[in-house]
């Protein structure tokens, strides 16, 4: 019989007790009063064992879902940190790409002006030779065009 059932034993007891007039007292019988708190004695010990395990139960759980709790903040934690620190990389590299591509536009514009320089030189000494090279044919072709002296006097003999 457990605790529950001997109390309500108990409080029908008092109930269908017989009053005593005037005083406002119930008679009871001893021994059935006795041997109710005999079962709640024994009654008892394995209750609050029962109780206690409950108690100890519920504290494990608590304890477990604090710490579960816990391990669910520090991971969302860290994973906030690594997101934190993914977009610092992110902006890093694009900040890096930026700055590497404004080198190579720069790079680019100084090799071209450099290209063209070159080519600008290389055109003016093909222009010089070439100015050169016609003088010459100019000379050759006014000489080819005069007889020679020797050819002058010869045919003025003639």
């Amino acid at each position: 019989m457990d605790i529950p059932d001997v109390l309500n034993e108990l409080e029908e007891l008092v109930e269908e007790s017989t009053k005593v007039p005037l005083v406002g007292k119930i008679l009871i019988d001893d021994e059935l009063i006795l041997d109710m708190i005999d079962h709640i004695r024994t009654a008892l010990p394995d209750e609050m064992r029962k109780a206690k395990a409950v108690m100890l139960e519920s504290e494990r759980i608590l304890e477990e879902a604090r710490l579960e709790a816990n391990r669910i903040i520090t991971e969302a934690k860290e994973e906030l940190d690594r997101m934190t620190g993914e977009n610092e990389l992110v902006k890093q590299a694009r900040q890096q790409a930026t700055e590497v591509m404004e080198q190579a536009k720069t790079m680019s514009r100084e090799i071209k002006i450099g290209a063209y320089q070159f080519v600008d030189d290389l055109l003016q000494s093909t222009e010089a030779n070439i100015e050169k090279i016609l003088t010459q044919i100019k000379n050759a072709r006014t000489e080819l065009r005069t007889p020679p002296k020797s050819e002058q006097e010869a045919a003025a003999t003639k």
